[in-house]
């Protein structure tokens, strides 16, 4: 058995493999810790200030006026609460950290160095340089992942780039209180409203299922109609018997409407048979696509045979995962189906990927990137976009007013990279994006290349 075979069924690696699309959703199983159990509607008590957004045109303009005016208001009081400090910054520099899950995130900093190494060899507005004050491996341990955040809070940063699957919110709240704001992929709670301090680059993916007051779902999957003529296909989504699937099959459900016309439960206990459950529990009903949300320990047993079973696409949210193909067993269980990916593909070669790969070689990173280094590396994009929207006076406050109150639109401007965000927004919706690959001869293909949705704010 390959190496690479050994790190995939790593109980860790099955939960990176869980967090590729409706994260909270789709991943709480016995293939991995519960990270992504759903929380209860008691548990997302707070709910966001309310955010500018399109008034209808029957509203009085009286009515639109006032709300505009308390809304003003309002953001004015939380901007006055935050206490300026200038923590981790200088005319020259600005000081980061990086709190990871090592088994998951491993080369993440490389992706942040990658994206820091183009202030030396672009000549880029930001006036700072950042320095990576200290790189801490929670183990995937809540109570160390909250020593790391106290430790960075004494290592005197500004910011940090979070990858930590043990981030609870004890942690988040923690720097949210420190006003210390964190960047990274969106599935921690922490990066949804209450909290105002965690910046992910695709957003909050978990809005919706919190229970977020006016948290939009995202409706990327929707792209896979493109490869169906502009018919909007059939869909059977076959997820797991616990919360986590009730909230998957809300999700889908709301965004396939009467296209869902079969939900299979598989036991998050289940670990034998589970091709034949599925098949069983389909029955005689027919679908353009076979959806699979069960986590990448029963996808892969199961995937295969379904492949073969199933007359239409076999399709899964996780099994995109660099390195995966390279074990010849775990290819040939994959070849001809599909996957969604929320991150843009290497495969695709398009700017986004162009970039980082340049990038990287300043660094003499490694030609091939993997999830983690995308992750850190459009992490530190972000970041480095607002500090450049703040400017020469950069605190805390500042940071805060920027980014949360005035909200800027981040975009990386670059073909394939992630969608574009309002910050102003980007506590309560996913920014969306979305690819369909499939297994073919052992590799990726991009079947519908990576793309974003129409937002209002961009028009």
């Amino acid at each position: 058995m390959g190496r690479e075979k050994l790190e995939f069924t790593n109980p860790v690696i099955l939960l990176l493999g869980c967090m590729t699309l409706f994260v909270i959703a789709s991943c709480a199983n016995a293939d991995s810790p519960s990270l992504s159990a759903v929380p209860t509607q008691s548990e997302a008590t707070a709910t966001p200030p309310e955010i500018d957004q399109q008034i209808p045109v029957e509203q009085d303009i009286s009515v639109q006026e006032s709300n505009n005016e308390a809304e003003v208001e309002q953001k004015e009081i939380i901007v006055e609460e935050v206490i300026p400090s200038s923590r981790g910054v200088s005319d020259t520099t600005v000081r980061i950290g990086i709190i990871k899950t090592g088994d998951v995130f491993s080369d993440i900093e490389l992706g942040v160095e990658a994206r820091i190494s183009r202030i030396d060899t672009e000549d880029e507005t930001n006036a700072r340089g950042i320095e990576i004050v200290q790189i801490i491996d929670d183990g995937g341990d809540p109570q160390r992942a909250l020593e790391a955040a106290q430790s960075m809070a004494n290592q005197d940063v500004f910011a940090i780039v979070l990858a930590s699957i043990a981030a609870d919110r004890t942690v988040t709240d923690y720097l949210a209180e420190q006003n210390i704001p964190f960047f990274g992929w969106g599935f921690l709670e922490g990066y949804c409203y209450p909290n105002q301090w965690g910046f992910g680059f695709n957003g909050c993916l978990n809005g919706h299922a919190l229970d977020i007051s006016g948290a939009s779902v995202d409706e990327g999957s929707l792209r896979v109609s493109k490869i169906f003529y502009g018919r909007q296909p059939t869909v059977i989504l076959v997820t797991t018997s616990d919360v986590a699937g009730d909230a998957m099959e809300a999700t889908v459900s709301k965004v396939w409407g009467e296209n869902l016309v079969a939900v299979v439960r598989i036991p998050p206990t289940q670990d034998s048979d589970i091709a034949e459950s599925i098949l069983e529990g389909i029955g005689n009903a027919d679908s353009d696509m076979l959806w699979l949300s069960i986590g990448l320990g029963k996808t892969l047993q199961a995937k295969a045979q379904l492949i073969r079973a199933f007359p239409g696409m076999v399709v899964d949210d996780v099994t995109y995962l660099p390195g995966i193909l390279r074990e010849y067993e775990t290819s040939k269980e994959l070849e001809g189906g599909y996957v969604f990916t929320q991150f843009p593909p290497q495969e695709e070669y398009r700017e986004a990927a162009t970039l980082i790969a340049t990038d990287l070689e300043n660094i003499n990173g490694p030609l091939i990137y993997s999830q983690a280094i995308s992750v850190g590396y459009w992490s530190a994009d972000f970041l480095m976009y607002l500090l450049d929207q703040v400017g020469e006076e950069l605190n805390t406050r500042t940071f805060f007013n920027v980014a949360n109150v005035q909200g800027t639109v981040y975009s990386p401007d670059v073909s394939g990279g992630p969608c574009a965000l309002m910050t102003a927004l980007v506590h309560q919706d996913p920014s969306g994006g979305l690819a369909l690959l499939q297994v073919r001869g052992g590799v990726f293909r991009p079947v519908v290349d990576f793309d974003c949705p129409d937002r209002y704010w961009e028009n």
